[in-house]
């Protein structure tokens, strides 16, 4: 049976720059993604915005520059669900304006209910804005493996 979830970048880079928290279950959603339990629901944003995450981490010595491109390469590796979030941009604003979070986390949130899924981040500002009206918004940390 396969468990559809959206994840963000910020759940998608614990895969890879290890110095950050929750690594653990971020990890552990990629091996149920790998044993194919899970797939993965993302707009197409989740690229660019994983792709910036990797520069700065280059740019602030936090990877090499070798270990920052094996990572892009590694992610295009990942098979996504591309889903394009042009028809989500009015609900993405409005959530955005709404709970005071970025347009672009808000695409994520509209990925998630415009497909009933479970949005799994580990952005701590977007959580805490969305946890109490968002019950499919789920905090990383709370992730378990699969069955």
């Amino acid at each position: 049976m396969d468990f559809n979830i959206v994840v963000d970048a910020s759940v998608a880079i614990k895969w890879y720059i290890k110095d950050e928290s929750e690594i653990n279950e971020a990890v552990d959603i990629l091996l149920d993604y790998e044993v194919g339990k899970i797939k993965f629901f993302v707009p197409r944003l989740f690229y660019y915005e994983t792709a910036n995450v990797i520069h700065i981490a280059v740019q602030r010595k936090r990877i090499t520059e070798d270990e920052g491109k094996n990572i892009i390469n590694d992610m295009l590796e990942i098979k996504t669900t591309l889903v394009d979030s042009g028809e989500l941009i009015r609900d993405a604003y409005r959530n955005a304006r709404k709970y005071n979070i970025s347009v672009y986390d808000a695409h994520y949130l509209g990925v998630a209910k415009e497909h009933g899924m479970i949005l799994y981040t580990a952005d701590r500002k977007l959580y805490n804005s969305v946890k109490e009206k968002k019950k499919y918004v789920k905090w990383i940390g709370d992730y378990k493996r699969l069955e």
